[in-house]
């Protein structure tokens, strides 16, 4: 990123903002044990895949686990079979390496197009965002994806900016789709929507020569839809009927998770440490300066799209927009720059100085708060795992949908009932060690021989996991 001819007081801002985005994107990485219900799902997801070696069929705790195509799954094996095993560093090292590309390409970008300080600040920007650092450090798609749906964009701004000839086409097609095996056909919203409007806006030859490209959507076509055909040939089209009204629908009609429009507005607001807010100063000289220019407008409409339409569905969630931050920080950055080589010698200084001080809160917090404050989340896991080695019985259950952190960590096999199938073993007076969690040790205590073991706190104060015994396991 450095380069001899830029100023020396630049050039030692940029190496210590590098540093303290190294430090919040690998320090301790595998240090804290899983940290939520979706990392559980991908851990366990990733660690069957490496202990099976189907490739092909993701599952989980050995049922189908298709409502997410398996790109990241691959890779996070793939780290876990060069080092030799699974665990949270290998997990989660795809994740960091994916954010290092991503604050690489978005300097590269706006250094070329905007100048030294609007890249220098579009970093900081993106090292000091709350959603941005956590997806960084966690097993998410998320991160993946937006590294994926930047690198697509890119390649194809090169081409529309005639830097150089079809082969950004075919680059931009061959990353978008690895997006869509990432994640799905919703990569397309932040990458073809927004290019797609650029054409309808702006009538250039170039992006309806893009979008239009043949060979581009056959190199897209093969590495996105490879792994979606190679399923339908193994277990039949009717397999995604129900992931689509499972992922779909029902997260852009359902009840589940429902919040107000505006919620992503607020989510943005709080990730960028209210400093979105600079667009109320001179916001109208900022488009002016720029609205001719595809390498400010394409970003901008990466931007603005994505959360209008992701506003309208009724299932939401802050790293959903992921892949719109690199983007937002970009032409966030491009209007401090602005407000930067406009301003006196203390604003400068201010600007400077904050934007050190940013990354630095930070880098300080990963290095010396997370896992203080923090651990009592995780600190069952070690209790759990040395107790599963312990226990007799060959296998555990859980009642209902255990969190799936407690089948990654146990060293027993983990068979999760309903209730009903939970009511046809007690009936058979089968041996049994059932995993209960908070929500549900009331409705079963009662019909339980003894309580074998209780773990508390467990994920939050006040909150518990009991073994209940039945049968033969309580003696």
């Amino acid at each position: 990123m450095t380069s001899p001819d830029l100023p020396e007081r630049y050039r030692k801002l940029l190496a210590v903002t590098l540093l303290f985005g190294l430090i919040v994107m690998f320090f301790g990485l595998g240090d804290m044990k899983l940290m939520g219900l979706n990392e559980g799902r991908r851990a366990l997801a990733i660690k069957e895949m490496f202990l099976t070696g189907d490739w092909l069929l993701p599952r989980l705790n050995g049922e189908l686990y298709l409502t997410k195509p398996p790109f990241l799954y691959w890779i996070s094996a793939g780290v876990s079979h060069l080092f030799g095993g699974v665990n949270e560093w290998t997990l989660r090292l795809p994740s960091a390496l994916a954010a290092t590309a991503v604050l690489w390409m978005s300097y590269c970008y706006t250094k070329k197009y905007f100048g030294i300080w609007a890249a220098l600040f579009a970093t900081q920007l993106l090292i000091a965002n709350i959603s941005f650092a956590i997806s960084a450090r966690r097993v998410e798609i998320e991160m993946m994806l937006t590294a994926l749906c930047l690198g697509a964009l890119i390649s194809a701004i090169k081409f529309i900016k005639q830097e150089g000839d079809a082969r950004w086409i075919y680059l931009s097609y061959f990353l978008l789709g690895l997006a869509v095996l990432t994640k799905g056909p919703v990569a397309l919203l932040f990458v073809t929507l927004p290019l797609f409007v650029a054409a309808l806006w702006t009538r250039d030859a170039k992006v309806v020569q893009l979008l239009t490209n043949k060979l581009g959507w056959c190199i897209f076509l093969l590495a996105g839809l490879s792994w979606y055909l190679l399923v339908t040939v193994k277990l039949g089209p009717d397999i995604w009927a129900l992931i689509a009204k499972k992922d779909l629908l029902e997260k852009m009609q359902g009840e589940y998770n429902k919040k107000p429009v505006l919620s992503y507005i607020g989510w943005i607001a709080v990730d960028f440490l209210l400093l979105v807010s600079l667009f109320f100063i001179k916001a109208k000289d900022l488009f002016a300066r720029y609205r001719g220019r595809q390498e400010f407008i394409v970003p901008l409409l990466v931007v603005v799209v994505p959360l209008l339409v992701f506003s309208m569905f009724s299932n939401k969630h802050a790293k959903y927009l992921l892949p719109i931050y690199p983007l937002l920080a970009i032409v966030l950055a491009v209007h401090l720059a602005r407000i930067f080589e406009d301003g006196g010698k203390h604003l400068k200084a201010i600007i400077q100085v904050l934007g050190i001080i940013l990354p630095l809160a930070f880098a300080g917090y990963y290095v010396f708060a997370e896992k203080r404050l923090f651990n009592y989340r995780v600190s069952v896991f070690p209790k759990f795992q040395h107790w599963s080695t312990s226990v007799q019985e060959p296998i555990l259950y859980g009642y209902g949908d255990i969190d799936k952190r407690l089948i990654y960590y146990s060293n027993k096999p983990v068979k999760e009932l309903d209730q009903l199938q939970f009511k046809e073993m007690k009936e058979s007076h089968a041996a049994m060690l059932l995993l209960v969690e908070a929500g549900d040790i009331e409705k079963v205590l009662p019909d339980a021989g003894c309580t074998l073991q209780e773990f508390q706190p467990y994920l939050k104060p006040g909150k518990k996991l009991v073994v209940l015994g039945f049968g033969a396991a309580c003696k």
